[in-house]
């Protein structure tokens, strides 16, 4: 059975010698980031740290939408002046965070994620590549500094472990000790009934028709194996976009017989897409190695990237990659 690794005690070190800290976590942010950013918040306040929490947004996922006034967009440079501990989330690169990384140079970085892929940076690190999600790294932490779980902590974690495992349907066998964990958090009061419904629940029909629009332009790559889903600017203006579809539409079309993989490709400006990548459980096909090429990170199943490349021109690029893995 898998153990978590224990805490390195230059790790617990920089939490108690901390007085300041700011928490960041990836752009784009789900469940598991803003989660994860906000447990890792509630641990340091608990030790008497002055916390602030950042992120670059959008929050355009429904689930996380009511969290966004607790964040800050940019890093106040007043606030940099106090030699603020930094703590970093669920990020596999230092460009997942975008704009905030120019803004924390010099800053002493604790960086804490699950990612598999993806570039090692930050000056202490506690990474568990086997987690499935981030919260349940800080778990951990909350073990070893010995702070009490509350109810409202537990909720927090297992929201981001819910976001991160499709609500428990990306778990393999011989992980019993995630299960543990999940009672752990399920006898503090959390419910894991109220959860799903919070995840999968209160969807618009504009966003449901939004996600028709996607699954109706989606193209068949590679005999079927692979589907590709291109989101361009200025197409889907009449649509909810404060609630993206993007986890529904992987869903969907993982669920098509014989596909082992999916490309959901988002115009952000210019020539800036982002890639999300996921890959069927029963595939050979390694999104996080794809999306490392390109500078992105993520799990095996589950990368994603930003890429700066006319479209045509990363097709050609990433096409190659994904059919040399193809079963």
């Amino acid at each position: 059975m898998f153990e978590y690794p224990e805490v390195e005690p230059n790790v617990l070190s920089a939490i108690h010698d901390a007085s300041v800290a700011i928490v960041v976590g990836h752009i784009s942010p789900d469940g598991d980031c803003i989660h994860s950013q906000i447990a890792m918040a509630k641990l340091l306040q608990s030790l008497s740290v002055e916390v602030h929490l950042v992120n670059a947004g959008p929050f355009s996922r429904k689930e996380i939408s009511e969290y966004e006034p607790l964040f800050a967009r940019h890093v106040d440079p007043q606030l940099k002046e106090k030699n603020p501990l930094v703590v970093m989330v669920d990020c596999s690169t230092l460009d997942r965070i975008g704009y905030i990384g120019d803004e924390i140079q010099g800053l002493t970085t604790l960086v804490v994620d699950h990612h598999a892929s993806g570039s090692r940076f930050g000056d202490i690190t506690y990474i568990v590549p086997k987690s499935f999600s981030t919260t349940l790294c800080i778990m951990q932490l909350y073990k070893a500094l010995e702070v009490k779980l509350t109810h409202e902590i537990a909720e927090h974690i297992f929201f981001g472990f819910a976001t991160d495992t499709g609500f428990f349907k990306f778990i393999g066998p011989y992980r019993g000790e995630t299960f543990n964990l999940v009672a752990q958090l399920v006898e503090t009061g959390v419910s894991p009934n109220e959860v799903y419904n919070r995840m999968e629940g209160g969807h618009t029909l504009s966003s449901r028709l939004y996600l028709g629009k996607l699954l109706s332009s989606t193209t068949p790559l590679f005999e079927g194996k692979v589907m590709m889903a291109i989101e361009e600017k200025g197409v889907f203006t009449d649509y909810d976009a404060s609630d993206r579809p993007s986890d529904s539409l992987y869903s969907q079309l993982l669920g098509i017989e014989g596909v082992q993989a999916v490309l959901y490709i988002k115009h952000l400006e210019g020539d800036s897409w982002e890639v999300g990548f996921r890959a069927s459980h029963n595939s050979n096909v390694d999104v996080g190695k794809i999306a490392a090429s390109f500078g992105g990170g993520g799990h095996k199943k589950a990368a994603g990237a930003t890429i700066k490349l006319p479209l045509e021109a990363l097709k050609a690029k990433l096409f190659p990659l994904i059919e040399g893995q193809l079963i």
